[in-house]
């Protein structure tokens, strides 16, 4: 069976693994810590197999790996690893993004060479195994036979610091996971590190995050190129149609699952991709619509200048701005927010108030009169950890809630929506949303009313048959549906 790559519109087909690889796998017999026998499925062999060889079938080092997340790359990786440094005096360097996700790899390692009896004996005998196979992490693990592995961060702080320790390691292989977030700087690094030796081998595995040097070498041809999305984990049983189906709704599931880059024209220089598009706006736009379901405020405060106080009202259908203003009195924006609380009868945890810098002010005046409202911080902690921050979390359900058919009373202030832009800001895939201060540092006037806007998803939507409401489980709150019940 084949598989297409819309990155390249190649089709892969399965590669069967050498002789001497599946032999070597029947001699190891792995198990996991369950102590079950792991079942290689036809992708994951295609890893091992590579790593066993230090290259592809057709004799080339330089293998590149996109595979969908959760599909258990790192656990092939992990079992290739341990046998090649168990065996020859070699030294295998793990760069990532963050030492957290270099150390997922190495957690394998360790897992795979403490269930394994042949694996164990060959460790260095000054390997403290109680303390490893307590917290099942190191930096790095040695064997009798000098072989080694290391895990090394890619952090964009610490680039300079892991490049003088990287060329002081000087191994001969090396694996980057998540290879699209390794800056191209420490990159440069690993080639130079490489070209040391004049028999070396690297591959990099992750997903398509973005155009840096994880897309030229895919789309170059000195890569041996090993593709995996979705439809063929599905086929391997690594995945559920069920799960597939609904992560659709997820976020970026073409860079997760479909193993798709972004399109060049999304993505500027740095890396961002617009969150909206003039399209979708254009499709939420309404002249009037009649609002149902639990009001909430968004108050994004300013203090003059060119920013403006604004009041975003909305519903669990339609979102209209009530309130902008060139007001350097906070106090006066105060007012406002009772004002429009009372005449749109909007409960005090439901209003949401900027509470950083200039707001705090308001956002503290506010709390003495109604204790319950909510202050936003865009740098807080998120609720989900896919998101960066509360920033990220709150534009991200915006979008969400558009998708969903949510509806804007059409205004031009709602086209600050399209100067929001996001990527991925670590290893881990956890999305962020340009902040106002890099925004600011571009050019881009603070997007009051799009903040405003995204302050009303804080908290997620109380709906009609939100099972966690006060009605008991499973009850409809039928009076939720009717957006002409005014009963209090």
């Amino acid at each position: 069976m084949n598989y297409h790559d819309p990155n390249t519109g190649n089709d892969f087909s399965v590669i069967e693994p050498r002789k001497s690889t599946l032999a070597a796998l029947a001699f190891y017999q792995f198990h996991d810590d369950q102590g079950s026998p792991i079942t290689w499925t036809s992708g994951q062999l295609e890893i091992i197999d590579c790593i066993l060889n230090r290259g592809s079938q057709e004799g080339i080092n330089r293998v590149e790996v996109i595979a969908a997340t959760q599909y258990g790359k790192s656990l092939a990786v992990g079992a290739g690893v341990a046998i090649m440094a168990s065996l020859y005096p070699e030294s295998w360097a793990i760069v990532a993004g963050t030492t957290e996700k270099a150390r997922i790899i190495m957690e394998y390692v360790i897992m795979l060479s403490l269930n394994n009896e042949i694996l164990r004996s060959q460790l260095d005998p000054a390997t403290p195994l109680d303390r490893i196979r307590m917290k099942r992490s190191a930096d790095q693990l040695v064997f009798r036979r000098k072989g080694s592995v290391r895990v090394y961060s890619a952090d964009a702080s610490r680039v300079s610091e892991t490049s003088k320790s990287l060329m002081g390691f000087g191994a001969a292989n090396v694996i980057e996971d998540e290879a699209a977030l390794v800056p191209d700087l420490l990159q440069a690094t690993v080639m130079r590190m490489l070209g040391g030796h004049k028999d070396n081998f690297l591959m990099k595995i992750g997903n398509p995050f973005n155009r840096g040097h994880f897309y030229r070498s895919w789309v170059g041809e000195k890569y041996h190129r090993i593709f995996i999305d979705y439809k063929r984990g599905v086929a391997e049983g690594r995945f559920q149609e069920k799960f597939i189906e609904e992560m659709k709704g997820e976020a970026m599931f073409d860079i997760f699952y479909t193993c798709l880059f972004p399109d060049a024209d999304q993505m500027d220089m740095k890396g961002w991709i617009p969150l909206f598009t003039e399209n979708e706006l254009n499709r939420a736009f309404v002249d009037e619509d009649v609002a149902f379901g639990e009001g909430k405020l968004g108050c994004d405060v300013a203090g003059g200048g060119r920013n403006f106080s604004v009041i975003v009202h909305r519903s669990y259908n339609v979102a209209k701005k009530v309130y902008k203003m060139d007001e350097p009195d906070t106090m006066q924006f105060t007012g406002n927010v009772i004002l429009f609380k009372r005449s749109l009868n909007i409960k005090p945890e439901n209003i949401f108030v900027d509470k950083v810098g200039i707001g705090k002010g308001s956002f503290d005046r506010l709390r003495e009169q109604l204790p319950q409202i909510r202050g936003v911080g865009g740098a807080d902690e998120p609720t989900d950890n896919r998101f960066l921050n509360v920033r990220a979390e709150m534009y991200w359900r915006c979008k969400e809630w558009l998708a969903r058919g949510g509806k804007l009373i059409r205004d031009p202030d709602w086209m600050q929506l399209l100067a929001i832009k996001y990527k991925v800001a670590d290893s881990s895939g956890r999305l962020k949303m340009m902040s106002k201060e890099e925004m600011l540092r571009d050019g881009i006037d603070s997007p009051d009313v799009a903040d405003a806007l995204a302050m009303t998803f804080v908290s997620r939507d109380q709906t009609a048959y939100d099972t966690q409401n006060i009605e008991p489980a499973g009850v409809i709150n039928e009076r939720n549906l009717d957006p002409y019940d005014v009963r209090p």
